[in-house]
């Protein structure tokens, strides 16, 4: 709409509910689900939802919210348009009602004649405490009452109407009808068991009518009428025509209700129909065309022809040989007495005339509840309570104690000593009896082995009564100890003051130390630093071992041990000299004149006439004081020779110049590098050795410079130069 505003909101969320009613399938039936009242007659509570069956008989349009919780009732309701498929009439019984819960309901939501038995069972016994049921009597019903009741009421119907089918399974789960999900043969039996069943329940209900009607034309009572009574009439434990209010007036015209009831199964057959109720498998199978399922019914299961037990007037639930109304646990088949009324069967019940107990878990004869320890079949009391049997209680009475392992009269938890059957007590917690503890009242120490009054643990000698204290930590007591605060000494012999461990010499009082570990005390010793002296008689500084002359402080050694000491000698590394009176350094013995510092050699430092510090024998120039070296032995001393190194500077005409060591200096040698020659007379270049005609220049070469030169006239007379003119 122009200028408005909208919104949406979305649908509840619902389940869906499938399933149906069936006696016949019911084709076009109201259905409703309500949450499940027990306080309400017809056990309705609040509307839940509403839809119908189709005409396949399957419901359709039917939700609950989905978040109803708890046990709800589905009512399923014929109308005018309503048709049993089995029969294609209306149905014998209009309304059919289940209880599933909420969270169970979405598939197999079957309500039957059965179920419908079960649901008013259950009412009309929620709140009773006999055949089973667990009610207070209250008058009231709860929800816990009424769904243990339906457990029970379950059980009582198929005992009676189950007609020996019905063993197994449950009847509020079960489909009675081919369904998608009964697939297989084992689940196609239990079909075909619960539907015959449920056919058969139909079948006694008309039965019923038709006996009342035989006995009375005018009778009204329907099939319906006889089989909501068949639930009542149960509901004392009998189908006897008599409920729990007593005679009930639609069997009235019923001669024997139980007679009628117990009519051989196979007789009968589908009110409205020929078809026996022993033969229900055929019509599984023949129904399938009007519900429009498809699943393949098994061979084994459409032939079958099904031998139906006759209806039990009295339930015996747990078949036990017992009728419900006899049977104190009518659902549990090992028990049917319960003598002492103790809730437990007298067959478990290890005490079945004692209602205070049942069990007798260590078999000692003695109840579980009775029994302080029913687990252990040596103890029944404990008198203090103390979790400890009276039997192995060594103080039943006292709950602080259970125990007295040393058998002294004191139990553990008090004794300070359990295992000691002489100590019970320990005042000062030291961990040793008051009885052995020779101070009980100090945790410090508990023995005194000398008996000086002073503890073990604080006596430093617990075994000598002369001793208790040890200041030093030494060993030795301070009573005996001479230096009773020093670690390393306790005795002083010689009394000099110093303990014998550090006293070299403990018992001599004048000494103390040897620092040069030699033997004698430092204050007796020379040389208190080395171990190799002790004495120096001559006072010279080198002890008496060391020094050659004892007694002499002007000598100490002998090298040569010639028995001249060092100092004295001359020679004092050779044992055969001692002297050297001319200074010549060659010993007096050896000498051939030892007052000539020259003789026997002229190199020592004695003999030097020039005084010039080199000795004549090593001087070149032995008398002058300026000259004492001759490198070049030119004859010309270093000091005035321009070039020592060099023999012929500044003369060559002495000896040492002679190049060709022919024994003629060069400055006089002709032929100073040729040591075959050494004058040439006729200046002709050859020498006198090689020269033929040392006269004539130009012999043997008249090419030498004599003959060839400017002016020169030489014939065949061979005058030399000399003579020509």
């Amino acid at each position: 709409m122009p200028g408005g505003g909208g919104g949406s909101s979305s649908a509840p969320a619902t389940t869906a509910v499938s399933g149906g009613g069936v006696k016949g399938p019911l084709a076009n039936a109201e259905v409703n689900a309500y949450a499940l009242d027990t306080a309400a007659a017809d056990l309705k509570g609040a509307l839940l939802g509403s839809g119908s069956t189709n005409a396949a008989a399957a419901i359709i349009g039917l939700s609950i919210p989905a978040d109803t919780v708890g046990p709800v009732l589905i009512e399923v309701t014929a109308d005018a348009d309503t048709v049993d498929l089995t029969t294609g009439g209306a149905p014998v019984i209009t309304r059919l009602t289940t209880v599933r819960n909420a969270a169970d309901i979405t598939a197999n939501t079957y309500a039957t004649p059965l179920t419908t038995m079960v649901v008013e069972l259950a009412r009309l016994n929620a709140d009773k405490s006999t055949l089973g049921y667990s009610g207070n009597n209250n008058a009231e019903i709860s929800n816990g009452e009424y769904l243990a009741a339906l457990v029970v009421a379950q059980a009582q119907v198929k005992s009676s109407f189950g007609f020996g089918l019905l063993d197994g399974i449950d009847i509020f789960a079960q489909p009675p009808v081919i369904t998608s999900d009964t697939a297989d043969a084992s689940s196609q039996q239990a079909v075909l068991a619960y539907r015959t069943a449920v056919e058969a329940v139909a079948a006694v209900a008309k039965k019923l009518e038709d006996d009342a009607k035989t006995n009375n034309a005018g009778s009204t009572a329907t099939t319906e009428d006889m089989f909501k009574a068949l639930a009542d009439d149960l509901s004392d434990g009998a189908v006897d025509g008599n409920g729990s209010a007593g005679s009930i007036t639609t069997f009235a015209d019923v001669t024997n209700v139980a007679t009628s009831v117990t009519v051989d199964p196979s007789i009968l057959t589908v009110p409205g129909t020929t078809i026996s109720v022993t033969s229900m498998g055929a019509e599984l199978v023949a129904e399938q065309s009007s519900t429009g399922v498809t699943t393949v019914v098994d061979a084994s299961v459409e032939t079958a022809t099904t031998t139906p037990a006759p209806v039990e007037p009295i339930p015996d639930s747990d078949d036990d040989g017992t009728p419900d109304s006899d049977d104190a646990f009518p659902l549990d088949p090992s028990e049917d007495t319960d003598t002492d009324q103790d809730g437990v069967g007298d067959n478990a019940d290890a005490f079945p005339s004692d209602p205070t107990e049942t069990a007798d878990t260590d078999e000692d004869g003695v109840g579980d509840n009775a029994d302080a320890f029913p687990n252990d079949p040596s103890e029944t009391q404990d008198s203090d309570q103390d979790g400890v049997g009276d039997n192995a209680d060594a103080f039943p009475n006292d709950p602080t104690e259970t125990a007295d392992t040393d058998g002294d009269g004191v139990g553990n938890n008090a004794d300070a000593f359990p295992d000691d059957p002489t100590e019970t007590v320990d005042t000062d917690s030291d961990g040793v009896g008051d009885n052995s503890d020779a101070f009980p009242e100090n945790p410090n120490e508990s023995a005194d082995t000398d008996g000086d009054g002073v503890g073990d643990n604080s006596d430093a000698f617990p075994s000598d009564p002369s001793e208790t204290t040890d200041s030093d930590a030494d060993g030795v007591g301070d009573n005996a100890d001479a230096f009773p605060n020093d670690p390393t000494e306790s005795a002083d012999a010689d009394g000099d003051g110093v303990g014998d461990n550090a006293d070299a010499f403990p018992n001599d009082p004048t000494e103390t130390a040897d620092s040069d570990a030699d033997g004698v005390g430092d204050n007796a010793d020379a040389f208190p630093n080395d171990p190799t002296e002790t004495a120096d008689a001559d006072g010279d500084g080198v002890g008496d071992n060391a020094d050659a002359f004892p007694n002499d402080p002007t000598e100490t050694a002998d090298s040569d041990a010639d028995g001249v000491g060092d100092n004295a000698d001359a020679f004092p590394s050779d044992p055969t000299e001692s002297s050297d009176l001319d200074g010549d350094g060659t010993g007096d013995n050896a000498d051939p004149s030892d007052l000539d510092p020259c003789d026997p050699s002229d190199t020592v430092a004695a003999c030097d006439s020039d005084s010039d510090g080199t000795p004549d024998g090593l001087d070149a120039f032995p008398n002058d004081p300026a000259e004492d070296t001759d490198a070049d032995l030119d004859g010309v001393g270093a000091n005035a020779d321009p070039n020592d190194a060099n023999a012929c500077t500044p003369d060559n005409t002495v000896t040492a110049c002679d190049s060709d060591s022919d024994g003629v200096p060069d400055g006089l040698d002709a032929f100073p590098n040729d040591p075959t020659e050494t004058a040439d007379a006729d200046n002709d270049g050859i020498g006198d050795n090689a020269d033929t005609n040392d006269a004539d220049p130009c012999i043997p070469n008249d090419q030498a410079a004599a003959c060839t030169a400017a002016g020169a006239v030489w014939d065949e007379f061979n005058w030399d130069e000399a003579n020509w003119q």
